[in-house]
């Protein structure tokens, strides 16, 4: 047996590569292997680097000669597929759907031409920079709960900042958009309605007409900074609360046979039931009028809303039906000079409240439900309530030194025979003074009084300043005069109710609430 081949002539083993097997170097190794495959250059490597030199060899143009040559600005390279971009500062999540990315860009140009052609309606910028605003945020609603006074706030959140965007942009709503106002829910229209009063422009009835539009019933309206100002006047709103909103059709039973068939006595007599819109208000606030409000128009208002158990007629003007002839006398040779108008100019100063009464007397027999009223910054006429039915310097003999007459005098006309319900009369001044300018005062005060101030302190403001201490001191005299002649209407009304038997009424006078 042979196991090697050997060289006879050498006597050396003979070499593998005679037998066809290659050595260590002559054969290529891995590195070089890879290297020649990277340098074989396949379509789609060619494809590749023939875009990529097209984009960079792409010549550019400055901005300013790109807009006016009309070149199209170059193209970015686009992703690799199955790459996501890592966008800066993204918020976390899923993108947002391209429904919301186009809707600034579908609507923009909409809303800028209506921006342009906003305040077309006839409500002047001059009335509407003049125009009386509530002190409040939503007055009425917090009243209502009884939570005016409390240190609740301004209120917040998301419905919030979306009502009072939509106030104060409601000049770029058209009359085109106020069908779709149907379609949010009554609550919401009439808490919109008391933001436009706070922040938004002047309104008319067209647009009152669209925010209490529905079927739902209409219960509380507050029209508080808005009543009175611009177009909305409260003639206006008399003609608008008369009208016929909601019509219900009643169809008959029968069916008649043809169309030339005559009409029957009975579809005759019931075509339509008619309801008015405004005719279940029982909450409804006018208050922050302009200075020209007309009280014969409220009287008419009155008429029309006879159900309302709780209104607001908050520094509304003094009552008359002459408010332009308060300085105007008439004169004649062989009598002497006779005013003009009702009520004169010092007619408060003189407390004479005739015509006043007359006016609230009409009121109350028009509102015969009434349970709570907010006369709020109404003091110089809220003493009218308990005064003399002939004046103050009438003859008619007085029962005590406070100034009534049981047989005679409007409380009783008016507190005990309209109106038996009320339970809550707010006459509050709508300002306070300070507590170093109430303690300082010249003028005496009832024991019961002075306690009851001294318990209410913390209710009263600061001074202005240590240079304005006279100034304090005036205008704590002059609220404490005010204030006492409230204190003793509510004490005239009360005495009546108590006589008859009645509930007391609560009277609210901002810092304190009791029933004197």
């Amino acid at each position: 047996m042979v196991f090697g081949l050997f060289d006879l002539s050498s006597g050396t083993a003979t070499s593998c590569r005679q037998h066809g097997a290659a050595g260590p170097s002559d054969s290529p190794t891995v590195n070089e292997r890879l290297s020649a495959l990277r340098q074989v250059e396949t379509p789609e490597g060619l494809q590749k680097k023939r875009d990529l030199a097209d984009s960079v060899n792409q010549p550019s143009v400055p901005p300013e000669l790109r807009e006016i040559l009309g070149v199209l600005e170059s193209e970015p390279p686009k992703p690799k597929p199955g790459v996501r971009l890592r966008e800066m500062r993204r918020t976390p999540g899923p993108a947002p759907p391209k429904s919301w990315l186009g809707y600034r860009s579908e609507w923009w140009s909409t809303l800028v031409m209506r921006e342009g052609r906003a305040r077309r309606k006839g409500n002047g910028l001059k009335s509407d920079a003049e125009r009386q605003r509530p002190k409040e945020l939503l007055r009425f609603s917090l009243l209502l709960d009884g939570k005016l006074d409390t240190d609740a706030g301004q209120p917040s959140g998301l419905l919030h900042l979306t009502l009072r965007r939509l106030a104060e942009q409601w000049d770029l709503f058209d009359e085109a958009d106020f069908p779709a106002l149907v379609d949010i829910p009554l609550r919401l229209r009439l808490r919109l309605l008391s933001y436009m009063g706070y922040y938004g422009p002047l309104i008319d009835t067209t647009d009152l007409q669209a925010l209490t539009s529905g079927d739902e019933t209409l219960t509380h309206l507050d029209l508080a900074g808005l009543a009175g100002h611009g177009a909305l006047t409260t003639k206006r709103l008399v003609k608008l609360f008369e009208a016929s909103a909601t019509m219900t059709s009643i169809a008959p039973d029968a069916v008649a046979e043809s169309w030339d068939a005559e009409e029957t006595l009975e579809s005759i007599l019931t075509p339509s039931l008619t309801a008015p819109r405004f005719n279940t208000l029982t909450h409804l606030s006018l208050s922050n009028p302009p200075p020209t409000a007309s009280w014969r128009d409220l009287l008419a208002l009155s008429k029309s809303v006879s159900r309302l158990t709780h209104l607001s007629l908050a520094y509304w003007p003094r009552p008359t039906l002459t408010p332009n002839l308060t300085t105007a006398t008439v004169s004649s040779r062989h009598s002497p000079d006779v005013r003009a108008g009702g009520s004169h100019y010092y007619s408060t100063l003189d407390n004479d409240y005739a015509e006043a009464a007359a006016l609230l007397r009409q009121l109350s027999h028009n509102l015969l439900c009434i349970t709570w009223l907010d006369l709020e910054g109404c003091a110089d006429w809220v003493p009218a309530l308990g005064t003399l039915n002939a004046g103050a310097h009438s003859d008619i003999p007085h029962d005590d030194a406070s100034g009534w007459s049981p047989a005679n005098s409007p409380v009783i006309t008016i507190f005990a025979h309209t109106w038996k319900n009320p339970t809550y009369i707010r006459c509050a001044q709508g300002w306070l003074p300070s507590l170093t300018g109430l303690r300082d005062t010249d003028r005496s005060l009832a024991p019961d009084f002075g306690a009851l101030l001294a318990r209410q302190a913390h209710h009263f403001p600061a001074p202005l300043s240590s240079d304005l201490y006279e100034v304090d001191k005036r205008r704590g005299q002059m609220w404490l005069d005010i204030e006492q002649k409230l204190i003793a209407t509510g004490h005239r009304i009360n005495n009546i109710r108590r006589a008859r038997s009645y509930k007391p009424v609560t009277m609210d006078f901002g810092w304190c609430q009791r029933a004197v």
